[in-house]
Parts: C-alpha cells; structure tokens; sequence
C-alpha cells in the first residue's frame, strides 16, 4: 500500500481532513491541501504530484476504495445494461453508448486532461455507489498513458458468462 493510501485510510473519518483534501481537486483552491500533501509528493505541476492531489480529493469525495480492477472495470460497471458493446463487438452499423464514448474519451485524454476526466468518472461512480480501485489510480495517473492499454483491456474484456458457454474462449 502506498504512503498517499495509508495516510487516506487513516484518515477516513476525519471530517476536517476529508474537507481540506477536496480542495485539491479544484485548481483555484489546490493550495489549501498542499499541507497535507506536501510529505507525499502533493505540491506542484508535475504530473506525480497532480495524481496526488486528485486521487486524495477523489477519495475525500467518494471514500469507497477496493483492491482490485482499474478505471476500466469502473467504467464497465457504469455501463447501462443495455449498453455491452464487449459482449458481442462493435458491428458495423453500430457505435459506442454513452459510457463507451466517455470512456473513448477519457483513453484520448493526454496528461493535462487525465486528471479531470477522471475526475468527472468517479463522481459518476460515487454516485452509482461504484468501488474505485484508488491504489491502482495513483499509480496510474503517475505513469499515464501507460495505462490506457490496461484501461482498455478491463473494460472490453470478454464477458465471463459468454466465456464460460464458449468452452473456455472468448468470442
């Protein structure tokens, strides 16, 4: 576990805290959390340094962490049931839902946008009550785009239902 998660979890239930840190996720008020963050790499332009402080806000806003999966299995799981487009592939006279799109979009972000497309995500999750894997996002904030290709993978990865009726593989 990181340094940036043991500090989040221990500090889970301190209102206060929890307040402070959701000012890193706006530009104009990032500085409030910068005394909290400062031990952990918070303060700055770099990149490292902007996975801190969103990840930190994204947690103070939505507190609900899992240890497995990434932003694709997130936004797989936003998916509306009737949008599936890895259950059977993109045919020819088909395109993306809306999640897809988003999520297209958020692949297509470089490293000034990443942030705050996740940003807009996680809320989503937030709200759908959605488990963020917060460990693997710090992570993979700090090195995008390296992550995009692990992204796509969970998200368009086969349907497991559809594997197991195949014999073991996918469609």
């Amino acid at each position: 576990m990181s340094a940036l998660m043991e500090f989040l979890l221990r500090n889970a239930d301190n209102k206060r805290v929890m307040a402070t840190l959701r000012c890193g996720l706006v530009e104009s008020t990032e500085m409030r959390a910068w005394p909290l963050l400062a031990h952990l790499d918070g303060i700055g332009s770099s990149q490292r340094a902007r996975a801190v402080r969103t990840v930190a806000g994204l947690f103070a806003l939505h507190p609900r962490d899992c240890s497995s999966g990434n932003m694709g299995t997130v936004c797989r799981q936003l998916c509306g049931s009737d949008e599936t487009p890895w259950a059977s592939g993109l045919g020819a006279d088909d395109s993306p839902g809306p999640m897809g799109r988003r999520f297209l979009y958020l692949l297509n972000a470089d490293r000034e946008e990443i942030c705050g497309r996740v940003c807009r995500l996680v809320r989503y999750a937030g709200s759908r009550d959605i488990p963020v894997n917060y460990t693997a996002l710090e992570k993979d904030l700090s090195e995008w785009p390296r992550a995009r290709e692990a992204w796509a993978a969970a998200f368009w990865a086969p349907v497991a239902d559809e594997t197991a009726e195949n014999g073991g593989e996918a469609s």
